[in-house]
């Protein structure tokens, strides 16, 4: 009898340690940063790879109307990233009543374009409200964003300022794709970001939907719905191409 038992018990450890490593292959099959989980979710789309942005940005309410700092702060960000200062590189200002703002755009030595913004309330606007934003993108399809978005959160934290992210892949399909083309496209795009449909729309042209993937670290609270992922696909007949976004935790380019 208390052998029977052990072999059940046995038996029973046995069957919940496969489960256990099932479920852990699954997951972690997928895991890591943010960026590197949409890149492998946007490759199984099959689509043909535009162009890949981060967005990072904070409010930095204690610094109102600190513009000389908030310069320094941009100046300091430039060297930080490696900004060259070629033909594509420009430093732009304005300051009035209303806005004192620092524009620097720029490419790095290995062709990401960058664009930092730092900017406070003037006298008369109404607002104490100060911003900072970086904000890369990359046409190359092979692009390891992972370690430049690491060097601009630490960049960030070294005066304070906690970094939001947002983060988008697009890429586009020639002529026109039906239904059937389509609904493949988001299942792929879904079941390898491990994600679940929370809502979406569609009509003749376009397809928005909105989804919560557990590997993805952030997320919004949308009625109550936690969203950290966004798919959007639209036909341009002008182009006959059919263009695909998919960002973390919303597309906040436009579409």
């Amino acid at each position: 009898m208390k052998k029977a038992i052990a072999k059940n018990i046995y038996f029973l450890i046995l069957i919940m340690t496969i489960l256990f490593t099932i479920v852990y292959i699954k997951f972690y099959h997928i895991e890591g940063s943010t960026f590197s989980i949409l890149k492998e979710a946007f490759n199984s789309s099959g689509a043909e790879h535009l162009n890949s942005e981060v967005y990072i940005w904070s409010r930095g309410g204690s610094w109102f109307g600190d513009f000389s700092s908030l310069k320094k702060m941009a100046e300091e960000f430039e060297t930080d990233f490696g900004i060259i200062q070629n033909d594509l590189y420009s430093k732009n200002y304005i300051n009035n009543n209303f806005v004192s703002k620092i524009e620097i755009i720029g490419v790095t030595w290995d062709g990401n374009k960058i664009n930092i913004t730092a900017q406070t309330g003037g006298e008369n606007s109404g607002s104490k409200e100060t911003y900072v934003s970086v904000c890369v993108s990359t046409d190359f399809e092979n692009c390891e964003l992972e370690g430049v978005i690491e060097n601009i959160k630490d960049s960030f934290r070294k005066y304070n300022l906690e970094p939001v992210v947002s983060t988008c892949i697009t890429g586009y399909f020639d002529g026109k794709l039906d239904y059937k083309a389509l609904n493949a496209i988001s299942k792929n795009i879904f079941k390898d970001s491990n994600a679940s449909k929370v809502n979406g729309i569609a009509d003749r042209n376009l397809i928005s939907v909105s989804a919560y993937s557990p590997a993805i670290g952030d997320s919004i609270n949308v009625d109550g719905k936690k969203i950290n992922l966004n798919l959007a696909i639209r036909y341009n007949s002008y182009e006959d191409k059919t263009y695909i976004w998919l960002a973390s935790p919303v597309i906040t380019v436009e579409y």
